[in-house]
């Protein structure tokens, strides 16, 4: 009842259609586009095959260890700091410690960091504690992966 008494007497409501927007179909015309620049793409992957072959290296020997052998990009780290550590501590042998002891101090520190620098605030400036631990473990991967 409320909605009809606000209306003007003989006033119609006005029926708004949606504007459209005129563009280009997805079908064909981006399609059509698409799949020539993968035409292209592929076409110069054959090019430079067929100019540059990829020459045979010996078959495949599983018991054949080459050398030398490097572990993951991620990894180098860890690989870096097991070279560094020769000491055995008391029945743990040294490279047990040479692995756990840089994942255990790497990722013990990014945990920690939240608890150890408790400034609310987003500006690195102001973050010293941080942005010193930052630098510290960055400055160590560096150096062990190097």
């Amino acid at each position: 009842m409320a909605i009809a008494e606000n209306k003007k007497y003989g006033e119609e409501e006005k029926k708004t259609e949606p504007v459209r927007v005129r563009g280009l179909p997805f079908f064909p015309h981006f399609v059509l586009r698409e799949v020539v620049v993968m035409c292209i793409v592929a076409g110069f992957l054959l090019i430079l095959a067929s100019v540059y072959p990829a020459s045979l290296l010996k078959p495949a020997d599983p018991f054949d260890t080459p050398s030398p052998i490097y572990p993951e990009w991620y990894f180098l780290y860890v690989f870096g700091f097991l070279k560094f550590w020769i000491y055995d501590v008391g029945p743990i042998p040294a490279k047990i410690i040479g692995v756990t002891l840089p994942m255990v101090l790497w990722y013990g520190l990014l945990i920690l960091v939240p608890f150890i620098d408790r400034n609310p605030s987003t500006d690195i400036r102001t973050r010293k504690v941080a942005v010193t631990l930052g630098i510290i473990a960055l400055l160590g991967v560096l150096y062990f992966t190097y």
